[in-house]
């Protein structure tokens, strides 16, 4: 069987790299060379297809199951970031936030089951810094612009050399080799427009690559700028209480709730990379990452109290209500009570990584050993500050009402939303609290990786021994999380429920394709005003002071943490070949060995007495140490059916570690609890809802999962162009992580000094089970001679968990993330200098955790998950080669200005609607 070596793989990518100086700003990259095999440069016009083609090599002559992303591809549609250019993967489905790609699930397992790596090296991650919710191990892929990326790999029958932490892949995300690639120069330039804010932003970017005649020597760099001003609507309900309405129980919403986003984000990103290879056996190579994404965020909230309230029964008008399926989905109140808050922020995430790689042929071994460094920074430049304003409590002549509409989910928008309160007054909605929240997230991440190898060519009776390959990785990683909750106080003589106060006009369009008949949305507070007028009392007069800048309390101890990780591993891997009859089978074997410990610090807080006998607050540090150690065997079998067929087993046992921030001993009680308790002391918790006696907290006393896989594929390969090929896999988890909520002693602080304690429901995660996923994917490309193509790809996939919440007691679950189908269809049409591309990709329903991303918990009860609905977007690409030099094109992201919406449990109760609308891309790309 004929196999590229890793220096001809490389070659292909490059070939892509150079088709990205046509159509992207995207460099070419290598996998660490291994065989220094001489290879004349490839030549390519990029385009669609020939894209399509590249990355049909590189899958054709892998050593295991795997997919690809080349550099053209990325380019030829609107992947603003590498999430998106990912989803068109076969088993890889993406989730969005306000219409960008953040995180990527792959074969139904979430972000934290993937591993992520740049170069083939660890990469640290950024945390979720914007509400209490912990990311963990998930990768952010929207801080990387898909623009200065060669091509993007994913391996799903992992082989012993891949660095581990993937049960559900490995995703490889390359940069540049200068020596690879022909010299180049390119840039791109466009205009970004979106629809919601009818805003036009500029984006573009620029990169070169040289090397020197004698291909000794290269260099390569690349910048990009991309910005987005958004608008993301957001109706919602707030879960539901069953409630007796004329003489019958009905299931109502607590809370009708609209948030309106704006945001404004700018990613600014630059990658280099430098060759050098003085002999035919010694290279060196040096390569840097940086990125920064700043996001200011603006959130103005409104919510209407409905089943929620203590007094519904009394202020509701039976006489209103219009019930479906048990669900109450129309009505009105008398008196209750509208909460109106403003949220908003600058967040800023900064990604660094530098690798220093050689490759050294010595005595017929290659020798590669390589270090790198990665950190990634987050934190609010503008910390996170909230203004709380509320009606009185059931005031005189107030009215309200809803009404679903027929079918919510199904149309994505409600029928009504109404009430006689005028917004645009100060004193409508009372101002009562102004608070901040500074978060600060530091993850480092330093490798070392050595990797051996050797040809052997060596011949066993009907076996050869092609080559063997061993080595190791030693890597430490930390994460320091810092978070500090303060309520601010207002300036003498400051009295915010004034016009000057609430004086800033709402977007007249919000909400108009998600609600058909709404109320004025009135004013919002002014935030500039707000932030001058306030101070944190006894500490800072800047209410932008950051967790450096004040002194932490027992609370902010026990909300923040720190985790220290440390990763050894070996790895040893033999390649063979074996004919069967007619039939040739290439096929690698290897065992991988890793040790984890973790060093865990963090605070509790328990109650003592002080002399008085009143109770205090005692602050305990707390650190704890774990490890354990895990062997995880691969087998990769490949057969050469037919010279355009191909059968390719595998089997392997992988390992995903539990999310750093579950490693916490961390507890974050409600925030709104907190403000309350802190406002109103005793009072707050004796007339909490059970609702708003609950928090988070960390387990560091987690077990990874391990997993052992099952996978085949069936690849026919068409003599011209494309592919048709089908893969089914299994894979059964053991020790599956999900969260149980229990019974703990919480202490809270008041203004007036004292320390109150509270028994809260804690959830905390727990080693509760195991769980198994199988599925089918398949994948198509074919294009014919007059230039009209089509690749498409769809993956089924069933899930089940089986899981001991109660000691004794098993019960069936599903998996948080998990969508029974999906699928993606790219229609592209090619044709002397024009090109056009659609893309149209699909996803079903699946559960989901409160922010709408898939997360990795198990699903307990099934009529209370919080389920998104089956979703999709139609995307397109297009443009005109001018000459040799430039090119014209457009592009469109969502151009059916497609909805998502949300559900409890089942469809006829509703959760939550989104709308972000299309967004469009024009511009010119020139290559020199």
């Amino acid at each position: 069987m004929i196999r590229l070596t890793q220096t001809e793989t490389r070659s292909v990518l490059m070939a892509g790299a150079a088709a990205v100086a046509a159509p992207a700003a995207a460099l070419a990259q290598t996998a660490p060379a291994q065989d220094e095999t001489s290879v004349d440069d490839i030549v390519v016009t990029g385009s669609f297809a020939n894209s399509l083609a590249d990355a049909l090599t590189i899958k054709r002559r892998a050593d295991s199951i795997s997919d690809v992303v080349s550099a053209s591809d990325i380019g030829n549609f609107p992947a603003v970031n590498v999430a998106e250019a990912l989803q068109r993967v076969p088993g890889v489905s993406i989730s969005r936030e306000a219409g960008e790609g953040q995180f990527v699930s792959v074969r139904g397992l979430g972000p934290n089951f993937q591993s992520v790596t740049l170069n083939g090296s660890p990469i640290a991650y950024n945390e979720n810094i914007r509400n209490s919710d912990q990311s963990g191990r998930q990768f952010q892929f929207r801080v990387i612009p898909a623009d200065l990326i060669s091509a993007i790999v994913v391996t799903k029958s992992p082989t012993a050399d891949l660095i581990d932490g993937g049960i559900g892949s490995n995703i490889d995300i390359r940069t540049a080799d200068a020596l690879a690639t022909e010299p180049f120069a390119t840039a791109r330039i466009f205009s970004h427009y979106e629809n919601r804010t009818e805003e036009n932003t500029p984006n573009g970017s620029i990169s070169a690559g040289w090397r020197n005649a004698d291909r000794t020597f290269g260099v390569v760099a690349g910048v990009s700028l991309a910005t987005r001003h958004v608008q993301f609507d957001r109706v919602q309900t707030t879960g539901y209480t069953n409630r007796v309405i004329n003489g019958a129980t009905v299931s109502a919403p607590n809370e009708i709730q609209l948030t309106l986003e704006q945001e404004e984000r700018t990613r600014i990103s630059a990658m280099a990379g430098l060759s050098w290879k003085p002999t035919d056996s010694f290279a060196l190579r040096a390569d840097a990452l940086y990125s920064r994404f700043n996001n200011v965020i603006d959130e103005d909230r409104i919510s209407f109290g409905f089943g929620g309230r203590a007094d519904f029964t009394t202020r509701f008008v039976a006489s209103s209500a219009r019930v479906v399926d048990g669900v109450l989905y129309a009505g009105q109140m008398n008196g209750g009570r509208i909460d109106r808050s403003a949220e908003y922020s600058e967040q800023q995430h900064e990604n660094l990584f530098v690798k220093l790689q050689a490759d050294w042929d010595v005595l017929g071994w290659t020798v590669t050993p390589s270090i790198s460094y990665s950190e990634a920074n987050s934190f609010l430049p503008v910390p996170l500050q909230r203004i709380g304003g509320a009606t009185a409590e059931n005031p005189a002549g107030l009215t309200y009402s809803y009404d679903f509409g027929d079918d919510p989910i199904g149309n994505r928008e409600y029928a009504s939303l109404l009430t006689n309160l005028d917004l645009s007054s100060p004193t409508s909605t009372r101002a009562t609290t102004y608070r901040t929240r500074p978060i600060n997230s530091e993850d480092n991440d330093k490798t070392a990786l050595l990797n051996i190898q050797r040809d052997l060519d060596a011949r066993f009776g009907a076996l050869e021994l092609g080559s063997i390959r061993f080595g190791g990785q030693y890597t430490d990683r930390s994460r320091d999380y810092q978070r500090r909750d303060r309520v601010l106080t207002a300036r003498p003589g400051i009295d915010v429920n004034t016009p000057a106060f609430l004086d800033q006009q709402l977007p007249s369009n919000a909400f108009d394709r998600s609600i058909g008949n709404l109320y004025p949305q009135g004013l919002t507070y002014n935030r500039t005003l707000y932030g001058i007028s306030f101070v944190i009392p006894n500490e800072s007069n800047d209410t932008n002071a950051q967790s450096d800048d004040l002194v932490a309390t027992g609370a902010d101890l026990q909300q923040s943490y720190g985790v220290d990780e440390q990763i050894t591993a070996l790895y040893g891997r033999a390649d063979f070949s074996v004919d069967f009859g007619p039939v040739p089978m290439d096929a690698n074997l290897g065992l991988r060995w890793v040790s984890t410990d973790t060093l865990v610090k963090g605070t509790l807080l328990t109650a003592g007495r002080n002399a008085a006998g009143a109770v205090t607050t005692v602050v305990n540090p707390q650190t704890f140490e774990g490890s354990y150690e895990e062997f995880l065997p691969s087998l990769n079998l490949n057969f050469e059916l037919r010279d355009d067929v191909l059968l390719r087993l595998g089997a392997s046992r992988t390992l995903t570690r539990p999310s750093l921030a579950d490693l916490r001993t961390a507890v974050v009680p409600n925030s709104g609890l907190i403000t309350r308790v802190f406002l109103e002391g005793q009072t707050a918790l004796d007339t909490a809802v059970p609702g708003a006696r609950v928090g988070v907290g960390g387990n560091p006393e987690l077990q990874p999962y391990t997993s052992v896989n099952y996978d085949a594929s069936l690849e026919w390969y068409f003599n011209d162009f494309g592919a048709l090929y089908g893969a089914v896999f299994s894979k059964d988890i053991s020790d599956f992580i999900g969260g149980i909520a229990r019974t703990e002693q919480i202490l809270f602080a008041t203004q007036a000094g004292q320390t109150l304690t509270a028994d809260l429901q804690i959830t905390r995660p727990q080693n509760i089970g195991d769980a198994t996923i199988q599925g089918f994917e398949v994948g198509v490309s074919y294009k014919l001679d007059w230039g009209l193509g089509l690749s498409a790809s769809a993956t089924l996939t069933e899930s089940e968990a089986q899981i001991e919440a109660t000691p004794g007691v098993v019960t069936t679950a599903g998996l948080q993330g998990v969508s029974d189908e999906s699928f993606s269809i790219s229609p592209f049409f090619e044709r002397g200098p024009f090109e056009a591309h659609f893309s149209y990709t699909y996803r079903s329903d699946f559960a989901a955790n409160g922010n709408i991303s898939p997360g990795s918990n198990a699903v307990l009860d099934e009529n209370s998950a919080i389920m998104a609905d089956g979703f999709g977007t139609l995307d397109f690409g297009a443009s005109w080669q001018v000459n040799d030099t430039f090119q014209v094109f457009a592009e469109g992201t969502n151009i059916l200005d497609a909805r998502q919406a949300v559900y409890f449990g089942k469809e006829s109760r509703p959760f939550q609607i989104h709308e972000y609308g299309p967004s469009y891309n024009l511009g010119l790309r020139a290559t020199f």
